[in-house]
């Protein structure tokens, strides 16, 4: 699969443990000789993660079993192992600009992301265009192939990697359409029992007696909340409905999270006095919106739409807040208690016994703020001195927007702390 020159995106899916990793490494090494001269990749979002999952190990495994010493040289320096030909493989991470600003200054002939579900959509598709390096084999007979390679443990069944490499959909377009070079694409799932030959004795079994949750995902690699998804109550069957006409007499809010590099949301929700049910209808997500933008969008839907809000929430910045009243858009703080609004909002996704359903629903289209919820997951907690829980900021713009209108409605009403 990764030698196929028709394959020119490769993602590895799978379990802990399984074997995937290293023989990427295994390829690249293999790339490296063949292609005298090539540039290969290796990055992730952080390095220190990089540095200790691959660089510390995989690679010093993988080269002290099968390359002589005298073939290459480590500089340990620049993360780079250069061998005797000319080819080298680079390690990097994108948790700084300056990093980011060197990966994009270089081609390259192979990129490997590894853990590639903690990057995002848009860095990756950044990192495809830097795959051009032009090279020859070492007979000088063909040139390389440039290929982009993935391999991630799965996360939750809405994230973009999962769209991208396994359904080979565009995960920037909604509805999701096919990728215009899909036939280009190769997907593979692994799991331990492919490297059962490097496996300690009981892994395996150590593995089959985690947490059902914990279970699908490190055991069998399947694509699924983890243990650490915020909002276990959310089901899209249950939470979402096909778009109505709302009634006229329903309250309406709205909340706004600013950005520019960081996205700008909009948050729209309706409330049923009758049920005291929420019901989100609509949404915004932009990048480089600035705040006159901003202003523009939402008084723009005012216009179309004739709605009244009776209530807009905003994140803390002032001076944008300042910029929009002077437009004609009023805002209050959002109460920004993030430990308190998630657990306004789970309390609202609980079916009630008396009507068998949940006080929260959202509209099919707000498709953002569906995938946020599924991506929402607290930080893993490795603090032996503190127990504070906080959320990953990561994807949750129209969550954070959600956050504060349930929180602002449910604190108006008297029914939270």
């Amino acid at each position: 699969m990764l030698g196929d020159p028709n394959n020119t995106v490769i993602l590895f899916t799978g379990a802990a443990r399984s074997g995937k990793t290293f023989l990427i490494f295994e390829y690249l090494v293999q790339r490296a000789y063949q292609f005298p001269g090539c540039r290969q990749l290796i990055v992730r979002e952080i390095l220190v993660d990089l540095r200790a999952s691959i660089w510390d190990d995989t690679a010093p495994k993988y080269l002290k079993m099968f390359i002589p010493e005298s073939e290459y040289t480590l500089q340990k320096s620049e993360l780079k192992i250069i061998f005797n030909n000319g080819s080298e493989i680079v390690f990097a991470g994108l948790d700084t600009e300056l990093r980011s600003q060197k990966i994009l200054g270089t081609e390259y002939v192979t990129i490997f992301c590894n853990e590639a579900t903690q990057m995002k959509y848009d860095v990756v598709c950044m990192l495809r265009t830097r795959l051009a390096q032009y090279v020859l084999d070492r007979t000088g007979t063909f040139h390389a192939v440039n290929k982009l390679i993935l391999d991630c443990n799965p996360r939750d069944p809405k994230h973009w990697l999962k769209i991208y490499g396994v359904d080979k959909k565009d995960p920037s377009t909604r509805p999701y359409e096919p990728l215009p070079d899909r036939e280009h694409h190769a997907y593979l799932h692994w799991i331990p029992e492919d490297n059962i030959k490097y496996l300690p004795p009981g892994f395996i079994e150590t593995l089959d007696a985690l947490p059902f949750e914990a279970r699908e995902r490190m055991r069998w690699g399947k694509w699924c909340g983890g243990s650490g998804a915020v909002f276990k109550e959310f089901n899209e069957s249950l939470h979402t409905c096909t778009p109505f006409d709302i009634p006229r007499s329903w309250a309406r809010y709205r909340a706004i999270d600013f950005g520019f590099n960081h996205p700008f949301a909009c948050s729209y929700a309706a409330y049923d006095y009758a049920t005291d049910t929420i019901y989100f209808y609509r949404e915004h997500k932009e990048s480089g919106y600035t705040i006159d933008m901003i202003a523009d969008l939402l008084i723009g839907v005012e216009k179309k739409t004739n709605e009244v809000f009776d209530k807009t929430w905003a994140d803390h910045d002032l001076s944008d807040r300042m910029f929009l009243q002077k437009r004609g858009i009023y805002t209050a703080p959002a109460k920004k208690s993030v430990l308190d609004s998630i657990n306004a909002v789970r309390q609202r996704m609980c079916v009630v016994a008396k009507t068998q359903k949940p006080r929260i629903m959202i509209f099919k289209t707000c498709v953002n703020l569906i995938d946020g919820i599924f991506a929402y997951e607290w930080k893993p907690n490795t603090s032996l001195v503190s127990d504070k829980d906080a959320p990953v900021k990561r994807d949750d713009d129209n969550v954070d927007t959600m956050r504060y209108i349930v929180y602002g409605i449910d604190k108006m009403a008297g029914t939270v702390i």
